[in-house]
């Protein structure tokens, strides 16, 4: 079939850069919402006393659940329909859209922040599988790792760029509660809830140049209704979930993945948390390293995608995580804010790589038919993983009373993937997503062996 289709357009600077302005945009949500200063706000302003963490850590639980239950099916839906761009732009509307009314999460509004948290992180993930999926389409092997990169690398600018757009209204989150819930405290307030509209309209600017300039390369499918799509859609998920257990490699990874993908989802979703209450950071100081961090991870991103088109996804993923377990073990025992801080530049070089190269591997592994199911895969484990990580960083912080006994027990998740990543084989798992492009088009007949490699997954 694929054979038959015209030669899609060739693939253009203008476009990878509006590819990867889809990052930059999208960043925003993750800096501003929930690393930074939305989870600070929502539990010391919205909610406050002893459940803050724990229903902070039942936001993230329900979105990652949602998403865990619903990725490879949307993903289903995209791939089937030819039009990921379109639901990667219903993503982007709706997650602009729920960002913005956060402005509505008032002190004690507690249902309304955890709803339209939930409302606005499902459709961040959808858009960042979806934005994913395009990887395999505008790159090839030799170059997948530094375009990966410069997506990541972009995006964090992007976080950066946000982060300073809207430091001058979070000011407020230094004050006690009481005097931001009373009536000295409006103003400050006022500003601070005018962050949530400020960073969504950041990403809703941001977001333009990647409808714009990126193309649906995909087959455009006959108009169908929404119950052909959803059923075209659930069988395509049940021949994906029987297609990806021939990709070896791709199965394998995705394990692993979820285990270190936990690990890193947990400090994400506690690190401002961390900061502020263990280590009394200040919100202007909060400000300053996470600028720091951004830069920092920007750089991650953008030096390891260059190391991974040279030593591979695999040795560069377990480098990053050996960063982790480092950063992990020296939280535990940081005393002051001055070794935070040199903690916080080498977290930031393993949040840019780790995701970057992780990112890459997958559209390494995937047919580029199958780039919207497979990335629909890779979110349902990340999003497993994000369920997983910060409960347990809960459970552990409430039954310890110690945030700093949570954090190095999340160690074990670093370790797991860095032990685990030895049996991922890049060359094997490429050499599959090829064959079953070529059987797919014709190529070749159906059944011939894969090119040589190690089955063993050890080889480099």
């Amino acid at each position: 079939m694929t054979a038959m289709h015209d030669k899609p357009p060739p693939v253009t600077r203008r476009e990878i850069f509006g590819w990867a302005m889809f990052d930059f945009a999208n960043s925003s949500y993750t800096t501003i919402i929930i690393t930074v200063f939305f989870s600070v706000y929502f539990t010391k302003v919205v909610v406050a006393g002893p459940n803050a963490d724990g229903l902070w850590g039942l936001g993230i639980f329900i979105t990652n659940l949602l998403v865990m239950l619903s990725s490879p099916l949307v993903g289903a839906l995209a791939d089937g329909s030819g039009r990921k761009k379109a639901f990667l732009f219903g993503s982007y509307v709706l997650c602009v859209g729920a960002t913005a009314a956060l402005f509505f999460a008032t002190p004690g509004q507690i249902v309304l922040g955890l709803v339209l948290l939930v409302i606005s992180n499902v459709a961040f993930s959808f858009g960042e599988n979806f934005a994913a999926a395009f990887l395999p389409e505008i790159s090839t092997p030799e170059k997948i790792g530094r375009i990966s990169a410069f997506g990541w690398g972009l995006g964090y600018f992007g976080g950066l760029a946000c982060l300073l757009l809207v430091r001058p209204l979070v000011a407020g989150l230094d004050l006690p509660r009481e005097v931001l819930i009373g009536a000295e405290g409006t103003g400050a307030l006022f500003e601070l809830r005018m962050a949530w509209v400020v960073t969504a309209a950041f990403f809703l600017v941001a977001g333009l140049p990647t409808f714009f300039f990126l193309k649906e390369r995909a087959p455009r499918r006959s108009s169908k209704s929404l119950k052909d799509f959803a059923a075209e859609g659930f069988h395509r998920l049940g021949e994906t979930a029987r297609e990806i257990t021939h990709f070896s490699e791709l199965r394998r990874f995705l394990v692993i993945f979820f285990f270190y993908q936990a690990g890193l989802t947990t400090v994400v979703a506690f690190a401002g948390i961390f900061a502020e209450r263990t280590l009394r950071f200040t919100t202007q100081e909060l400000i300053v390293l996470f600028l720091m961090l951004q830069v920092a991870s920007a750089a991650g991103a953008l030096v390891f995608g260059w190391i991974q088109d040279r030593i591979g996804g695999r040795r560069s993923i377990q480098i990053t995580l050996v960063i982790w377990v480092i950063v992990c073990v020296g939280s535990y025992f940081c005393q002051t804010k001055g070794q935070f801080w040199v903690l916080a530049g080498m977290a930031g070089l393993g949040i840019g790589s780790l995701q970057s190269a992780s990112r890459a591997v997958v559209g390494l592994f995937s047919p580029r038919e199958k780039s919207g199911e497979f990335f629909g895969f890779w979110g349902l484990a990340g999003k497993a993983a994000y369920m997983v990580g910060p409960i347990f960083f809960g459970v552990v912080s409430s039954l310890t009373g110690s945030q700093r006994t949570a954090i190095l027990t999340t160690t074990v998740f670093f370790v797991i993937g860095l032990i685990g990543m030895a049996w991922v084989n890049e060359e094997h798992g490429h050499a599959e997503a090829a064959r079953w492009h070529a059987e797919k088009s014709g190529a070749i007949p159906e059944g011939d062996d894969l090119p040589s490699s190690d089955p063993g997954g050890l080889s480099d």
